[in-house]
């Protein structure tokens, strides 16, 4: 009798998972689509989209599919934005454009840059050791230009009362006599200026036929440039001079903040700095342009002595 039970009961059940596997392949019903979906774990993405494809049910499936990948994606981004370094994904091996551009490049040759550099220096050196001075007589005019200069401002600052500059001090062994003991510091200072001047004007090549016979433009560029380097050093020859000054007195070199004397001294100097720089430039420049646009004739290469 047991034997005769248990025969049937298996029957049953094999008769029934039969009829479950014979509905699920072609049109489903609600109970065989739970029954599946209940066994198995729950398709997403492509997977969802090929059994919906075998089902017959393309329409929602394909939907349902999208709507659930789009939510994965969110669901990472969002993630790695939380932890941003929790993403296991390889880094990229892709080069940028700039280290393409860096990995083309031909190796430095060092030995080539190297003669370079010295063909340069060379050059820079030359313009002081072999330098073109096409009008001997030029050095000359721009030191007294920038002379005259200087005794221009000492005479506007003493005829309009202005505060005079540290260089402007009356020489006691000069006679005094209206303001003939202001002369002798104007000439030095407008003498050290000049010595300034020179330098920058070979460095500049300003004293080439170039920089005078032609063009405007032409001369007010030399002009400029050899005023730039003629800048730097007044600049160094005016912080030597403050450091000599403080070293006498057994002073650390002055720096901006030590003390309210100390700040007073260096804006000092700079404001006398700015000014010698734009009145001297404003000599030079003027005087340039007015030896450019005039005819003086050049001078004799047979005559050796400037003063024949």
């Amino acid at each position: 009798m047991a034997t005769m039970v248990g025969v049937f009961v298996s029957s049953m059940h094999v008769g029934a998972v039969r009829a479950i596997a014979r509905r699920v392949p072609g049109a489903p019903r609600e109970g065989a689509r739970v029954f599946v979906l209940s066994t198995a774990k729950r398709p997403t993405g492509a997977a969802r989209l090929m059994t919906g494809r075998r089902s017959g049910n393309t329409g929602g499936t394909r939907v349902r599919a999208s709507k659930d990948d789009e939510t994965a994606v969110k669901d990472v981004e969002k993630r790695r934005r939380a932890h941003p370094f929790d993403d296991e994904t390889a880094p990229s091996t892709a080069s940028t454009p700039a280290d393409r551009d860096v990995a083309d490049d031909e190796p430095v040759n060092l030995v080539e840059e190297f003669k370079r550099g010295m063909d340069f220096g060379n050059s820079m050196k030359e313009r002081f050791t072999t330098a073109r001075i096409d009008d001997r007589g030029l050095p000359i005019a721009d030191a007294l230009v920038c002379v005259t200069a200087s005794v221009f401002v000492a005479t506007m600052v003493l005829a309009l009362g202005i505060p005079r500059p540290s260089w402007l001090v009356p020489a006691p062994w000069v006679p005094r006599w209206r303001s003939l003991p202001f002369l002798v510091p104007a000439v030095s200072h407008g003498t050290k200026l000049a010595a300034c001047w020179i330098p920058g004007a070979l460095a500049a090549r300003a004293y080439e036929s170039e920089a005078y016979d032609g063009s405007v433009e032409e001369a007010v560029s030399r002009t400029v440039k050899g005023g730039c380097f003629a800048i730097g050093i007044l600049i160094l020859i005016t912080q030597f001079s403050i450091t000599a000054q403080f070293a006498a007195k057994g002073m650390p070199p002055p720096q901006l903040g030590d003390s309210y004397e100390t700040d007073l001294i260096l804006n000092g100097a700079a404001s006398e700095l700015i000014a010698d720089s734009f009145f001297e430039a404003v000599a030079l420049i003027g005087w340039r342009i007015v030896r450019c646009k005039t005819d003086i004739p050049p001078d004799d290469p047979s005559n050796t002595r400037w003063y024949d």
